[in-house]
């Protein structure tokens, strides 16, 4: 079904998929260009540039309902836990936050809601989003030509897999080099 919709309305239902399942749409993206439907790299960046949108918009709503939030019962129960780990983790609760289910709207909720400068959430959280998009969407693409590895394509999934790594390392080093100077402005600040 996500396929379909995605062959039908192209890059602009990745980004509206994106925005909601940050997960899962830059990997049927991923699949849908192997498909030859749209450009890799269009979809990689439209997955990305969704994801960016929706942590967005949940930043601003912690931002603007802020006290509302704090009073909630919700938050009193689980408030406390959810701001150590952001302190105990910093910028990097942004790119990790993704790796477990459930974690990465309260993550940027929280951000919001601690008012954590804008611009250091754009510059770091716009790099883990290109980095697990370009993960994500590598992987349906590697994963969508399986059939090729068994008649002997072996060498262009090498290459994407070459890419792939050292998409994941550079990503790693942007995000780490991104933290330090989040911090060091925020020192400053």
């Amino acid at each position: 079904m996500i396929e379909n919709f995605l062959i039908n309305y192209g890059l602009i239902a990745v980004f509206l998929i994106a925005t909601v399942e940050v997960d899962v749409a830059p990997i049927m993206a991923g699949v849908v260009a192997h498909l030859g439907y749209f450009d890799f790299f269009a979809a990689t960046l439209v997955a990305a540039c969704g994801a960016f949108a929706s942590d967005s918009a949940w930043y601003w709503l912690g931002r603007w309902r802020a006290d509302s939030i704090r009073a909630s019962r919700l938050y009193q129960r689980t408030g406390a836990r959810v701001e150590r780990l952001i302190r105990r983790f910093g910028w990097w609760q942004l790119p990790v936050c993704r790796l477990f289910y459930g974690t990465r709207v309260v993550t940027m909720t929280f951000f919001g809601i601690q008012r954590r400068p804008f611009r250091a959430f754009l510059l770091v959280d716009a790099a883990s989003c290109l980095f697990w998009s370009t993960l994500l969407t590598g992987l349906g693409f590697i994963l969508s030509g399986s059939a090729e590895l068994i008649i002997g394509r072996l060498k262009r999934v090498e290459l994407w897999l070459l890419l792939i790594l050292l998409v994941v390392i550079s990503g790693a080093i942007a995000i780490q080099r991104l933290v330090q100077r989040g911090e060091k402005k925020l020192i400053g600040e």
